[in-house]
């Protein structure tokens, strides 16, 4: 552990303020916003299906991530070494083993190799894979370990909750994906950690809202240019509306995110695709595509 350590502290010595806001750009990708930005575009304006195994393949990652660091409890490598200054430690919350913002980049990007299958989009997941791990030892929240395991952890991941998702859809076994509650239940009685509050509420909702959607609703993400412009706009306006105002009413704690985060799966999941079959319906197909990202 000790050369680890002394790794991070030769990286801070080659700090300066350019890399540092390049750094901290690239972490930023590993929120929230990014991924439920590209999850957003991907099933109302793409594909809706690929939408919902990616959304699946990465939310079931990060309870796999919290699980694992539950399991390990390493602490963050600033804790062990006094010497380690980071930066943005507020975003570095909880354990260190294996990085989350490592594990959640990877698991998004195989995933959306794994649906999509274009040299283009391995080889652009790759170099952010690499720079979001290097991102982390950068601003000393995380060691080596950390995020190679967790880039290993991501990738592996992804294809195993594609095998899932593909199975529970091709035999139509939907009913497979609500086993995954289980150990989400679980760790929200292990685990008391607001982002891992915010994960199970969107879980849920992305869930319930895939199990609605193949019943009832029917959602499809066909339409116009101009209509998928509009459709990205209105959803994301409303998404971080909602994100904001429900912050704003409840504050931030365990139940609050979780319910704040419910309802942002809910709209992305159920109300969205409502809204945008009443506003761009059926008699607009005719001369409808989807965004292709594909070729």
């Amino acid at each position: 552990m000790e050369y680890l350590l002394e790794m991070l502290k030769w990286i801070q010595s080659i700090r300066n303020p350019v890399l540092d806001h390049a750094f901290t750009f690239i972490t930023v990708l590993g929120e929230d916003y990014f991924a439920i930005a590209v999850l957003c575009l991907i099933l109302w304006c793409v594909n809706k299906k690929s939408g919902y195994a990616i959304g699946f393949a990465y939310l079931t990652s990060w309870i796999f991530n919290f699980s694992l660091k539950e399991a390990f409890k390493l602490p963050r490598p600033f804790i062990l070494d006094r010497g380690i200054i980071p930066i943005r430690p507020e975003t570095a919350t909880g354990y260190s083993f294996p990085s989350g913002h490592t594990q959640g980049i990877s698991a998004l990007s195989a995933a959306i190799g794994t649906a999509f299958r274009k040299k283009w989009l391995y080889a652009a997941g790759s170099t952010l894979v690499i720079f979001m791990a290097m991102s982390r030892m950068y601003l000393g929240v995380h060691t080596l370990l950390d995020v190679a395991v967790g880039a290993v952890a991501g990738i592996t991941w992804a294809f195993v909750a594609n095998l899932i998702f593909s199975y529970s859809d091709r035999a139509n076994r939907k009913v497979l994906l609500l086993f995954m509650f289980i150990p989400m239940a679980l760790g929200m009685v292990f685990i008391q950690d607001n982002d891992y509050y915010k994960i199970a509420g969107t879980f849920t909702s992305f869930v319930i809202g895939y199990l609605l959607d193949c019943r009832y609703i029917h959602y499809e993400a066909k339409s116009s240019a101009w209509q998928q412009a509009a459709k990205f706009i209105i959803g994301m306006a409303v998404l971080i509306s909602i994100k904001g105002l429900v912050k704003e009413v409840l504050g931030e704690n365990l139940a609050s995110n979780y319910l704040r985060y419910f309802l942002i799966g809910f709209w992305i999941t159920v109300a969205a695709p409502l809204l945008f079959k009443k506003m761009f319906g059926a008699k607009f197909f005719d001369t409808n595509h989807q965004l292709n990202i594909q070729g």
